[in-house]
């Protein structure tokens, strides 16, 4: 799946929050100031549930030790991008599953080729998957990146460039695979024969991700906007509400307005926001806190659980 966009702008989103919020360890927006690109990796990154307590853990461990940055500043920048990915997903799943008709989870594995998916892949239509996701990160990207005028994006990202740009694309697409592989670090057994050098290969291909999303259909919406679609996937009444208090004090943040600690508090009231991307944003902010609790010793644990089901959430009925 994508929202790689929502997913980003509630990470940037956050991290504006969490400068202006007192109650958030300071440790978290300086290690993200220091290490940008890291922080929007732990955005992206799947699994998080599995990383960010260790990462937290080992950051906490040595966080006064001067020797130990910089490499210290990546793992809790990383540890932060993933907790507003966690956020971000606990909201995000349950919408595109609704607005979309298909179960996210088996969606996920159609798109991929995975085997446990086989049979079922009539229960998903794609098409209608990618471009509900890509009504999503659209409207982002006109809200939180205004378009490509704010960083890290240019006016060219969502940009219909025809043929050649198709090509550029497909070449992006092989060296941000040559960076995934890049990675991890994969060594063919010493010595080998040809068996066992042919199952390394295979392992090693279980880790290339398919480029399975049709960009053109985030193109098409960001350029050509259908009003019916917009109604259909609640964007501008469920997916991002203006009026929701959190999106308010984010946005007046991004304007360089100042922006009170009473004002935050009261914006992030668990349950006060009513849009996805709203209660997004309030559930980034819950989990730093309880990161802030885990930090000084106020909680044994992060508690930043994904099994959260929105109270508008509707299970898609399943297809014949």
């Amino acid at each position: 799946m994508s929202d790689m966009l929502t997913h980003w702008a509630i990470c940037d989103d956050s991290l504006r929050l969490m400068k202006a919020d007192a109650r958030v360890e300071r440790a978290f927006t300086e290690a993200c100031d220091r290490q940008p690109q890291v922080v929007r990796l732990g955005a992206c990154t799947r699994g998080g549930g599995k990383w960010m307590h260790p990462l937290l853990a080992e950051s906490m461990k040595r966080w006064d030790d001067p020797e130990a940055h910089p490499e210290i500043d990546k793992k809790l920048a990383w540890a932060v991008g993933g907790i507003t990915h966690q956020a971000c997903d606990t909201v995000a799943k349950p919408y595109l599953s609704m607005h979309a008709g298909s179960e996210w989870n088996l969606t996920h594995d159609v798109l991929m080729g995975s085997p446990k998916a086989r049979g079922r892949e009539h229960e998903v239509d794609a098409v209608e998957v990618m471009t509900c996701s890509a009504y999503c990160d659209v409207h982002v990207f006109r809200k939180v990146y205004l378009s490509g005028d704010e960083t890290p994006f240019t006016r060219l990202f969502l940009a219909d460039l025809g043929t050649a740009g198709k090509a550029f694309e497909a070449f992006i697409g092989t060296m941000f695979q040559r960076s995934l592989l890049a990675a991890h670090t994969f060594k063919p057994p010493q010595p080998h024969d040809d068996e066992a050098f042919l199952g390394w290969f295979d392992h090693l291909m279980e880790y290339v991700q398919p480029l399975y999303l049709d960009t053109s259909i985030w193109v098409k919406a960001f350029n050509h906007p259908d009003p019916k679609l917009m109604e259909r996937y609640a964007i501008e009444t469920k997916f991002y509400l203006d009026n929701d208090p959190v999106i308010e004090v984010a946005r007046a943040l991004h304007q360089g307005k100042s922006v009170s600690q009473s004002s935050i508090e009261s914006a992030t009231v668990d349950g006060l926001n009513q849009s996805m991307y709203g209660q997004g944003l309030e559930l980034s902010m819950r989990y730093l806190h309880n990161a802030t609790d885990l930090w000084h010793g106020r909680a044994e644990k992060l508690v930043a659980p994904l099994a959260y089901q929105p109270v508008w959430f509707e299970k898609p009925a399943v297809q014949a």
